[in-house]
């Protein structure tokens, strides 16, 4: 009676750390947060280490103790990658590249200390710590269980049978179409590792130096059709498609653009969109900027630090050579930016030089609408005997987590410096963080986000934009997959405004459709976008308007189709 007893137990143990550990390695993420649900599928990884197991057991005898510890970290290994595998392609909609990303988290970390009180950093750090420790805890018992199991040859036959049988019931649905038993595992973790690995070499050890060096340069252009007039470009942050494309986002924002266009036509400005697929989605802004601005696809960290290495002439340069004094508007520049030289700006205004002295909203601090605002006094204003200007101007008030706003100010005198300490008194609302990740949260302040900007570029146009001015607004990329969903193309919005419809009519030939609502054709990737500016813009040139092909746009690799966060 008590050797049947325990025998209950220890079997009682033996499935319950088996269900344990299962759940382990086949978790989802619960879309739309940080957090994950359990799903009831078999996790191959586990089955195979049950059978390596017990054939290693039955080999060599019980594990010692640095094989238990080996086995653990292993173990933990493969839970974080299953953590970081299933939730950055739902909340970011993209795979991660560890050797790429992981150099980004001083610059997450600093963010974090300037913008979140430190009692909440701390208890969010014990937090983190109580629940590893607690995951270390149970995944140390659970193994415990497993091995003392796989002691007894009984156990071993048990474990190690029934591992067989459910790799078998897998593979043969792999391979037959009749039997779709392979939709009750879950896709593994280590494919992952080894990919990680792969990339890291791919990006290290086998990366092709030489490849950004040998691309052609960009078009010359004499920029003749703009006839002096500036050229503003402005990069809307995490504006993407999905605002015409997503009923979810088109339907609250169709009023908005109706009312931009008319608003902007009474004024004397006529509008051309099309849509360009984007280097990068849901976050690294700078990989859209770099490609715009040098004409080539810069779709990671490689391809910029490359492209920083060469002395290849950017748009600022050609714009340069055609007599304009080039300019970055940079609010979201807190610290020193050295790789900045390489675009060879005349000019850049940071946080520091555009001196702003209102209230902070987040942690960019900056509104867009002072940004523009100051640099309209500083370099546009002056009309009379002034060299024409070249604006790149990244916004920055529509990042996640895209609140909080700043309140759209119709009187723009506001920002005046001399009234500047009046305009910050009369801000009102919350200047705070968004305190939880919250898709639904996060959707709607996106909304805001993009009436902000709309609201920002019809009152710059109507009231102070140079009446010879060319204005050309874009996307960056398209919001994390918290925001939109994960299958999602990398489609980005781009619009160019002008007071000259003969000009209009070049980018119309071109592949832009009149109007704020892009049509379905795609230019091609956002690197075309610089050159196709100096195409169209070159003087001399009257002859093929007609737009090369181009590809179609890649949509984001997906991993996980079963479980779509859609």
């Amino acid at each position: 009676m008590y050797n049947l007893s325990r025998f209950s137990i220890n079997v009682f143990r033996c499935v319950l750390a088996v269900l344990l550990l299962n759940l382990a390695l086949t978790f989802q993420n619960l879309w739309p947060t940080a957090g994950v649900r359990w799903v009831l599928e078999f996790s191959l990884d586990l089955l195979a280490l049950l059978l390596a197991l017990s054939l290693l057991i039955a080999w060599r005898g019980p594990l010692g103790r640095w094989g238990r510890g080996l086995l653990l970290g292993i173990f933990v290994i493969l839970v974080l990658g299953r953590y970081i595998d299933v939730t950055m392609p739902a909340l970011m909609g993209r795979a991660i590249h560890l050797y790429w990303d992981s150099q980004h988290v001083p610059q997450v970390a600093a963010m974090f200390l300037d913008s979140v009180p430190i009692w909440q950093l701390v208890l969010g750090g014990l937090t983190l710590l109580v629940g590893f420790g607690v995951m270390i805890a149970m995944l140390r018992w659970a193994l415990g269980a497993i091995l003392a199991t796989l002691e007894q040859p009984v156990g071993r036959w048990v474990v190690g049978g029934l591992a067989v049988i459910l790799l078998a019931a897998y593979s043969a649905g792999r391979l037959s179409v009749r039997l779709p038993t392979e939709y009750y595992f879950a896709l593994p973790v280590t494919p992952v590792l080894v990919e990680q690995i792969e990339l890291a070499l791919e990006a290290t050890v086998f990366r092709n130096q030489g490849r950004i060096a040998a691309q052609s340069p960009l078009p010359a252009s004499n920029l003749g059709r703009l006839q002096g007039g500036d050229l503003l470009v402005m990069f809307f942050e995490s504006y993407g498609a999905l605002v015409f494309d997503d009923p979810r986002f088109a339907k609250p924002l169709t009023s908005d653009f109706a009312a931009l266009e008319q608003a902007l036509e009474q004024a004397g400005w006529r509008m051309a969109s099309a849509r360009v697929e984007s280097s990068t989605f849901g976050g690294q802004s700078w990989l859209a900027h770099s490609s715009l601005l040098s004409g080539l696809r810069i779709a990671d960290q490689g391809d910029y630090r490359e492209l920083l290495a060469t002395d290849r002439a950017t748009l600022a340069q050609s714009f340069a050579k055609a007599g304009y004094r080039t300019v970055a508007v940079m609010p979201g520049l807190r610290y020193p930016w050295p790789e900045g030289r390489f675009y060879r700006f005349d000019k850049i205004y940071n946080a520091e030089r555009l001196n702003y002295r209102g209230p902070a909203y987040g942690w960019w601090a900056i509104p867009d609408q002072y940004s523009l605002y100051r640099i309209h006094q500083i370099e546009l204003e002056p009309l009379a005997n002034r060299a024409p200007r070249f604006i790149f101007f990244p916004t920055i008030n529509s990042h996640a987590p895209f609140a909080p706003l700043p309140p759209y100010q119709p009187d723009w005198s506001v920002f005046d410096v001399a009234a500047h300490q009046e305009a910050a008194s009369i801000a009102t609302g919350s200047v705070e963080l968004n305190e939880r990740l919250d898709g639904a949260a996060l959707a709607a302040a996106y909304i805001q986000s993009v009436r902000y900007n709309l609201a920002v570029v019809g009152g710059y146009l109507r009231q102070y934009a140079p009446p010879n001015a060319l204005f050309v607004v874009l996307g960056d990329h398209q919001p994390p997959a918290i925001v939109g969903g994960r299958d999602l193309s990398w489609q980005t919005p781009v619009h160019v405004f002008s007071r000259d419809p003969a000009l209009l009519e070049r980018f119309v030939a071109r592949g832009f459709q009149s109007g704020m609502r892009p049509g379905p054709t795609l230019l091609g990737g956002i690197e075309r976008v610089g050159p196709l500016l100096l195409e169209i813009l070159d003087g001399a040139n009257h002859a093929n308007l007609n737009p090369p092909p181009v590809p179609t746009a890649r949509p984001v690799p997906d991993r996980y189709p079963r479980t779509a966060p859609r």
